[in-house]
């Protein structure tokens, strides 16, 4: 099992199996929320993901039509993105597990529009 907090602590959530593909994600969204160049982004069954502590304190914003991005109301940490389109999944930053076992990195995507600075 996989588990993960926000910075704060106040949230804590789990994955119980396998994560599904994982990727670096390089659009100026990504960018914008993690606050660097890329984001880690992991897709997640939803039969798989458990939100254990803190659910009161999950806040969404839509981001565009159907899609989501949730974070911790008290530290900002996001915390996971769905689409409406896609309901039998989440994405969830790598970032945010203490310890992420089988894991691997399966592409690089948006690569068209990534950070000048970064090589």
């Amino acid at each position: 099992m996989n588990k993960g907090k926000c910075l704060c602590e106040k949230i804590e959530f789990s994955v119980r199996g396998e994560f599904g593909e994982v990727r670096y994600c390089h659009c100026s969204q990504c960018r914008r929320v993690s606050g660097t160049a890329f984001s880690a982004n992991a897709k997640i069954k939803i039969d798989s993901w458990e939100l254990e502590k803190g659910r009161e304190l999950v806040k969404e914003y839509e981001h565009k039509p159907g899609i989501y991005r949730a974070f911790c109301s008290e530290c900002g940490s996001p915390i996971y993105a769905r689409v409406e389109a896609d309901p039998e999944n989440v994405r969830v930053r790598l970032g945010s597990f203490e310890t992420v076992e089988g894991v691997e990195i399966t592409g690089h995507v948006w690569v068209s529009s990534k950070a000048s600075w970064y090589s």
